[in-house]
């Protein structure tokens, strides 16, 4: 039987694409790939809360023995140059805030146990906490002195223990457990968050408290809530803290308010 003469047509490869792990598509045929500058939509990705125990207090510790550990770390700290200074910017913030509105709250995010041990003890970071208790008393005590209406005072952290929570609610400051603590702020509130972690504070911010005590939060990743809270706010660096440089160290007061600030 004859031949055909007619030439066969050419076998079309198949083209297939491909999705990288950078959400990147590509389009391969026969081997030649090309990169699609299209991106693939993602399932928002959960935040994974690690679990963190109670801090374990020594045995013998009491309240009372608590409550003199503070007062000896509250004194040292309002006698500090580093409370003077930052009273003072304070000072000026609040009489400002005067002419907009009352402060609604104080939330306290990530302050860790004034009393425990923490990571089955193998970290003692009680002193860094009584310093920054000290400093969150010593700014409650001045917004209330130019309160002219009542205001709460929350404190959230999971490794609280028994003892923290009875000294926190002697210094009229209300426990709440994680996360009821975010609900609470709102643009006519303070963050004092020395030690809250970065996924916590891109939630906090997004608020706009008009006075944070923190960070630092500069540097962030450029688009994130961090980035744009520190643009639209001015801040003053804590000066120095002797008697324990990293209970403070290159923390901040922020504030979104007048650029009047020459600290």
């Amino acid at each position: 039987m004859p031949h055909s003469s007619r030439t066969k047509r050419p076998t079309i490869a198949k083209r297939t694409s491909v999705t990288d792990t950078d959400g990147w598509t590509h389009v391969t045929n026969g081997g030649n790939v090309r990169r699609v500058m299209r991106r693939q939509k993602s399932e928002p990705q959960p935040v994974h809360e690690p679990f963190l125990a109670p801090a374990e207090a020594p045995g013998r510790l009491t309240l009372s023995d608590l409550q003199a550990q503070f007062q000896t770390h509250h004194a040292r700290w309002e006698s500090s140059e580093s409370w003077n200074k930052v009273s003072g910017v304070l000072q000026k913030r609040l009489k400002q805030r005067a002419q907009t509105g009352p402060v609604d709250a104080i939330v306290c995010i990530g302050l860790g146990s004034p009393s425990g041990f923490l990571r089955d003890g193998w970290v003692d970071r009680r002193a860094v906490s009584l310093y920054q208790l000290a400093a969150l008393v010593s700014i409650k005590d001045q917004v209330e002195s130019h309160s002219t209406t009542p205001f709460k005072i929350y404190a959230q952290d999971p490794v609280f223990n028994t003892l923290d929570e009875s000294l926190l609610n002697d210094l009229k400051i209300t426990v709440l457990n994680h996360p009821e603590g975010f609900s609470h702020i709102t643009e006519n509130s303070m963050l004092f968050c020395p030690g809250a972690e970065r996924q916590h504070l891109e939630l906090l911010l997004p608020s706009k408290p008009w006075l944070l005590f923190g960070g630092p939060l500069e540097h962030a990743n450029a688009g994130g809530a961090l980035q744009s809270y520190v643009e639209n706010t001015e801040s003053y660096i804590v000066p120095t803290f002797e008697a324990l440089e990293h209970a403070f160290w290159n923390m901040r007061l922020y504030w979104i308010g007048e650029k009047d600030v020459d600290e």
